[in-house]
């Protein structure tokens, strides 16, 4: 692991007020494939939180741009108090609106989507005229601690309707001609969809 390539003070400060993130191995292979792709320098987030996501994005390359949409307004707050703090701001916009309802004309060479799980393919759909042949789509939690697989693990009635819907999203997408893609069991699942029409 590369030295404070995860900014690892505010990860271990957000995680202690329970605020979930990307786990660290996800994120490095999320690193990883951006560092290895050099044409990689526009990035759209959906689900900014404390913008520890897109600050470790950022960091990879100083001609990395990442545009980063959070619906919270106190979590969007912190995320520009972070960004600003680790001087970052050239770097990385923070938009706070509802993902559904932002508007850009911009295309994107990487989309990395980690927010409602249930609205993944409206993310997919919303976003797709703003990524070009060869962009890649990024989920996380499409395993959700496990319970995607195996609903027996909750039995709390909501969090096993999300999971069902996780688990018709990563049907979805397997099957989407519009993508090549690949599910991993790192994290808690990860998949890198590859736009290929």
């Amino acid at each position: 692991m590369k030295k404070n390539r995860l900014i690892p003070k505010i990860a271990g400060e957000t995680r202690e007020d329970h605020i979930p993130l990307m786990l660290d191995e996800s994120m490095e292979l999320l690193l990883d494939y951006i560092e290895t792709h050099e044409e990689i320098e526009k990035i759209l987030e959906i689900g900014t939180a404390v913008g520890w996501s897109s600050m470790c994005m950022a960091g990879v390359r100083k001609t990395i741009h990442v545009d980063t949409v959070e619906i919270d307004l106190d979590m969007a707050e912190k995320a520009i108090n972070n960004i600003r703090d680790n001087d970052l701001r050239d770097q990385i916009t923070v938009h706070h609106i509802d993902a559904l309802q932002y508007e850009t004309g911009k295309i994107f060479d990487l989309i990395f989507i980690d927010a409602a799980k249930s609205q993944y393919m409206n993310y997919v759909d919303h976003f797709f005229d703003n990524s070009h042949t060869g962009t890649m789509f990024v989920f996380d939690n499409l395993n959700f601690h496990g319970i995607v697989d195996d609903p027996s693990l909750s039995h709390n009635r909501s969090t096993i309707q999300l999971t069902r819907k996780i688990r018709e999203f990563r049907e979805k997408l397997s099957g989407d001609p519009r993508f090549a893609t690949q599910f991993m069991d790192i994290g808690d699942g990860i998949a890198f969809a590859e736009r290929i029409v």
